[in-house]
């Protein structure tokens, strides 16, 4: 397993989990990164998914008060990032 060939592929598969998913969502300005360091700028602060996405058994953070940011491992397979896709989706969603 090349890990960096791997996380290059599985954070564009993110990427494009993002940019499809959240496709016309007003509430998001910028889906960006590089490898598996991911970030989803939305438009207004969402501090307050750090705990909803915790109580949901997933880690992320907030910078800038209004970026969620991903780093997930470098051995992550499709059906954990297809998971992680779908759990910030739904976070985004919901605010």
């Amino acid at each position: 397993l090349n890990l960096i060939q791997h996380a290059a592929e599985m954070g564009d598969y993110l990427q494009d989990k993002f940019r499809t998913q959240l496709a016309g969502d007003n509430r998001v300005k910028e889906i960006r990164g590089m490898g598996l360091m991911l970030g989803v700028e939305l438009t207004k602060p969402c501090s307050e998914l750090v705990q909803q996405a915790f109580d949901r058994k997933l880690l992320l953070n907030v910078t800038a008060d209004s970026v969620i940011r991903l780093l997930p491992p470098l051995i992550i397979n499709q059906s954990e990032a297809d998971l992680i896709a779908s759990t910030v989706c739904d976070l985004i969603k919901q605010i």
